[in-house]
């Protein structure tokens, strides 16, 4: 029988098996396997599509500034008479102005007649200057329904109100009310996930999609798209 001690021969293979391992720790730290992630590296998000400030700065108040000078509207036009009737007038003073609002093509269907540091409700009445989305919803009503219930429109601050507060912005921090069709804007990159892949990918229209009716052969069926081979 052999006389090693059982404890002596317990030691070295914990040292073996240590020094294994430490080894093979050494290797993949200073020889690191490359690794190819399955889904694109993410895209830089722009700064300006986080960014939470109002497309349109309007002014606060109803106040026309000229070389060094501000005015009141009022100002200017308790001096300046209305135009009489339905007549539609170009701007003079106002030459910054170009009016692309569909068929309204009448300043006093949104400013007061009278009162120039307001606007005009269907009534005659006057709208506070402070409160445009009212003038909006004189035509646009749906529109204005949809941004009272917050699906249209932007809103800052947190959607659960118990942890902030929260605005909603007014119709012309995003429309110039005299041109009010939106510009073009530039998307932010989509979201990368494994589920959607590369962005390379053959497109839903282009590929065998389950969600889509088709039919390779015959013409004329009600209700299937045709889709060609």
């Amino acid at each position: 029988m052999s006389g090693e001690n059982p404890n002596s021969r317990a030691n070295k293979t914990g040292l073996c098996v240590s020094g294994a391992l430490l080894s093979f720790a050494l290797v993949v730290a200073l020889v690191p396997l490359p690794f190819s992630p399955p889904f694109p590296s993410a895209a830089k998000i722009p700064d300006w599509a986080t960014d939470t400030a109002p497309v349109r700065r309007p002014k606060p108040e109803p106040v026309y500034s000229w070389s060094a000078f501000a005015y009141h509207c009022s100002d200017c036009h308790r001096i300046i008479p209305p135009p009489s009737g339905e007549s539609i007038r170009t701007p003079v003073q106002h030459s910054e102005i170009v009016l692309a609002h569909g068929i309204n093509t009448r300043c006093l269907n949104c400013h007061h007649p009278v009162s120039r540091d307001a606007f005009v409700n269907d009534e005659g009445g006057e709208i506070p200057w402070n409160q445009p989305q009212l003038v909006c919803a004189k035509c646009h009503g749906p529109v204005y329904r949809d941004w009272q219930h917050g699906s249209h429109g932007r809103t800052n601050g947190y959607w659960d109100k118990t942890r902030g507060p929260q605005s909603r912005r007014k119709c012309i921090e995003c429309h110039d009310p005299h041109q009010p069709p939106f510009p073009p804007m530039k998307p932010a990159p989509a979201p990368h996930t494994l589920r959607m892949g590369q962005k390379s990918t053959v497109e839903h229209a282009e590929s065998d999609n389950p969600l889509r009716l088709s039919r390779k052969a015959g013409r004329g069926a009600v209700g299937v798209s045709e889709e060609e081979p």
